[in-house]
């Protein structure tokens, strides 16, 4: 199999993760989300939840709902535009793989399903693909500062 055409499928991969971390992140720019959305949203997780997830949610985050309405907006976004771009894909892909376990997480339903509604963790597997293979190799900001910035080796010879 050509390693180049698997790499393009990669870089294509992590490019629809990116438009799926974008689409979430840009949805919630608008201020009825840190105004109210997000209130509701998290009082029902917290009803679902026990246990230090349920004192989190209720002592740590409804007092400071409007802090984290914004870091989970820009930090959706912020891992929606590192993926698209190929720019520090693996701190991407773990940002990626932190909101994911922490949406499932608050869903309180810790069994694994499979369907529509399991999608925290089909984004939690998608961004530990990008985390473990190089999804970065083709397409990508990091290939090009890599390739910009790495010195040859001691007898390979370099051609253009």
């Amino acid at each position: 199999m050509n390693t180049t055409w698997v790499l393009r499928w990669l870089a294509i991969w992590r490019w629809y993760v990116a438009l799926v971390w974008l689409n979430y992140g840009t949805s919630k720019i608008e201020p009825k989300w840190a105004g109210g959305e997000f209130l509701s949203a998290v009082k029902y997780s917290a009803s679902g939840v026990h246990g230090f997830e349920h004192d989190f949610l209720i002592n740590v985050v409804i007092p400071h709902q409007q802090v984290f309405a914004y870091l989970i907006t820009y930090g959706e976004t912020l891992v929606g535009i590192s993926l698209i771009l190929g720019l520090l894909t693996k701190a991407g892909a773990v940002g990626g793989m932190f909101l994911a376990l922490n949406y499932w997480l608050g869903t309180g339903n810790f069994q694994f399903r499979f369907g529509i509604e399991s999608l925290e963790l089909l984004l939690f597997a998608s961004c530990l693909m990008l985390l473990v293979l190089p999804t970065s190799a083709v397409f990508s900001l990091d290939a090009l500062l890599r390739q910009r910035f790495s010195k040859p080796r001691a007898g390979v010879q370099v051609t253009s």
